[in-house]
């Protein structure tokens, strides 16, 4: 059985280190996905605004015809 200190044992602050580093990573590669996930989906929200503001009755009318659609689906579901 080893006597040796576990606060000032080098294998276990190299293991430390090791371990501190690659988390380091894994949280740069998380925020780096994030920040490419928030991008694109602001980028899909822009041009999602635009199109409506460009086809409004387009997609009053579709709204309708979607809920309509989701209306008659439900009704069917619970009724039977």
């Amino acid at each position: 059985m080893s006597s040796t200190n576990p606060a000032t044992d080098p294998d276990l602050a190299d293991k430390t280190r090791e371990a501190r580093q690659k988390i380091q990573a894994q949280y740069q590669d998380l925020e780096q996905t994030y920040g490419d996930a928030r991008a694109r989906l602001d980028d899909l929200n822009d041009r999602a605004v635009s199109f409506i503001k460009e086809n409004p009755g387009l997609c009053i009318v579709g709204a309708v015809a979607a809920g309509y659609v989701i209306g008659r689906l439900a009704s069917r579901r619970w009724l039977t």
